[in-house]
């Protein structure tokens, strides 16, 4: 979604800065950061406490010699003019400004973000959005987004979220958004598909998307969700691809599609925080039936998802090894055959800045996909800037995935995608994390900008 997908960074990092509890999920930019200066020689050992004790149960504390809380922002308004940039392989480069205003309460934390954002794109043309973020507590937090580009995108994003209602006895999700994307590519069924099959198409995307959980004690929650996708399909703006109307037109899904899906996952958490870890266990377990009102007889399907990542740290806790491990399956029926009426959008996909960091989005689809992501993640320096600590990380990883016709397949395994990369992060912890990764695959190279961490 346009908005708080692009352009963003600049405002979260600085109300991460200014001791705000806010989160926001992007993927987007570099900006010139005022040069950082050293901490251990300016931080008396009582403002150093002050910092650590604004850092999650668990956690190793931010400065090992105590440090600061400055607000940033003080009470009341505070606006902050930004350059923004963002780039990814399937959209090319992005370049405008950005306006955050941020609301501060008494004790100087960021409780409400406006952000209005330009940007403009050779392909789009200019692109206007307001953003705003509201993060009453901790564990309730909601957005608005409203985007219009001169051709094609625009977007309408609500989400409002509480995993802590009842005293943290229950959680409570709610999210509305449509809007068109320019930028989508398909090339085909299979982990094997050549990146000449490339082709482009626009989107238009509605989804509508009801959760309930409860705690179940021990790091344990279980959590049902409804959901609702209308898609169409139009021809994209990339006029030296072809239409994915033209070069697939019977892929299952070209015509459109109304989705209604039911879910329920069982999730075990024992992270020291979920924005920024450094140790601990996230795993999941979701089990969908989906069906596709766009066929007469109501076409169904189930879709099985497990994933899991662990977070080892060590070397004194310089450093923390991370494993992420995916199988995403929609499993057979009695003749071993996936029917043909599941959408090629709403299939198992690997590619982009959380999987396949070597390929564009959507670069491989199939009916199963399994992955498995190394990294390491290795802390530079730790410095102040605007009252508060900034970390620079450094990040060699390795991304091993494909896709399947059949997870049980002899074949499911072979001829997999191996691609070594190399990531710089830059933290503001708790709360942020952004991100540049560089990645090497049989496409070529591939770079991502972004904000948090892929897992």
């Amino acid at each position: 979604m346009m908005g708080i997908g692009r352009g963003l960074l600049a405002a979260i990092f600085l109300a991460a800065a200014a001791g705000a509890e806010a989160r926001a999920e992007s993927e987007v930019n570099l900006l010139p950061f005022p040069a950082l200066v050293d901490v251990s020689s300016s931080v008396s050992a009582s403002e150093t406490e002050l910092v650590n004790l604004q850092v999650p149960p668990n956690t190793a504390p931010v400065l090992s010699d105590k440090s600061l809380q400055k607000s940033a922002v003080g009470v009341g308004y505070t606006l902050i003019p930004l350059p923004a940039f963002t780039y990814n392989r399937n959209e090319g480069a992005w370049v405008g400004a950005l306006v955050p205003i941020f609301r501060a309460n008494a004790k100087g934390q960021i409780e409400d973000i406006y952000a209005p954002l330009y940007l403009h794109n050779a392909l789009i043309g200019d692109t206007f959005t307001f953003n705003y973020f509201g993060y009453r507590s901790e564990t309730r937090q909601y957005h608005v987004i409203l985007s219009h580009a001169t051709k094609v995108e625009r977007t309408v994003d609500l989400s409002y979220k509480d995993t802590g209602v009842d005293d943290g006895r229950y959680i409570v999700s709610l999210q509305a958004n449509a809007g068109k994307s320019a930028f989508n590519r398909f090339f085909g069924f299979g982990n094997r598909v050549g990146e000449q099959k490339e082709s482009n198409y626009a989107m238009g995307d509605s989804n509508l998307i009801a959760s309930g959980g409860v705690n179940l004690g021990r790091s344990v929650d279980l959590i049902a969700s409804e959901r609702f996708r209308r898609v169409s399909i139009e021809n994209g703006v990339v006029s030296a691809l072809p239409q994915t109307m033209n070069a697939f037109p019977t892929a299952p899904g070209i015509d459109g599609a109304d989705i209604w899906g039911q879910s329920a996952t069982l999730a075990y958490d024992t992270r020291d925080n979920q924005l920024t870890p450094i140790k601990g266990t996230y795993a999941t377990f979701m089990s969908e039936l989906d069906q596709n009102f766009e066929f007469d007889n109501r076409y169904h399907w189930w879709r099985l998802t497990a994933e899991a990542r662990n977070y080892l740290p060590h070397d004194d806790g310089r450093a923390v090894f991370v494993t992420h491990a995916l199988v995403d399956d929609i499993p057979a029926d009695s003749k071993g055959l996936v029917r043909g009426g599941v959408p090629f959008y709403e299939r198992p996909t690997l590619g982009g800045e959380d999987t396949l960091r070597a390929f564009g989005l959507g670069r491989f689809v199939g009916n199963a996909a399994t992955l498995l992501n190394l990294e390491e993640r290795v802390s530079l320096v730790k410095k102040e800037l605007m009252g508060n600590v900034i970390e620079i990380e450094a990040a060699p990883f390795l991304d091993i995935g494909r896709v399947s016709k059949r997870l049980t397949s002899d074949k499911a395994f072979r001829n997999v995608q191996c691609d070594p990369g190399f990531g710089l992060r830059l933290l503001a912890r708790p709360n942020i994390a952004s991100r540049l990764d560089v990645a090497y695959g049989r496409d070529g190279v591939a770079v991502f900008v972004g904000l948090d961490y892929p897992f």
